[in-house]
């Protein structure tokens, strides 16, 4: 089964006016999330900036919706590699290469009776 992808909007940064137009989205700070069929969940995220806008394709922030944000994601950002990326993320999860292993700390009276049977 396919991963599944959704984006996640955090903050937009606005310009108050500009030229006439009020809270211009300058910047759209986004995660992208990847799921597998385990529910392994992995994401990475960034911002993106954005040109102002002409007046005619102007979209006022009361009209905005998450698909308008993700349009604008997906003409800027090289999506395909982002996927590529968080597929390979959930792949290291699924299928591990490395582990993470602790130093157990030997006691003083354990190092002695080692020296001893020496």
């Amino acid at each position: 089964m396919a991963n599944t992808y959704n984006w996640v909007i955090g903050n937009l940064n606005a310009k108050i006016e500009n030229d006439g137009l009020e809270n211009v989205i300058q910047t759209v700070h986004w995660r992208l999330q990847a799921t597998d069929e385990n529910e392994n969940i992995v994401d990475i995220y960034g911002s993106c900036g954005l040109e102002a806008p002409e007046a005619d394709s102007f979209i006022s922030f009361d009209s905005l919706t998450k698909a308008d944000v993700e349009g604008w994601l997906e003409s800027k950002l090289d999506v395909d590699s982002l996927k590529a990326n968080l597929d390979a993320k959930i792949d290291s999860i699924v299928n591990p290469t490395h582990v993470d292993l602790q130093l157990v700390e030997q006691t003083e009276t354990e190092t002695e009776t080692e020296s001893v049977e020496e």
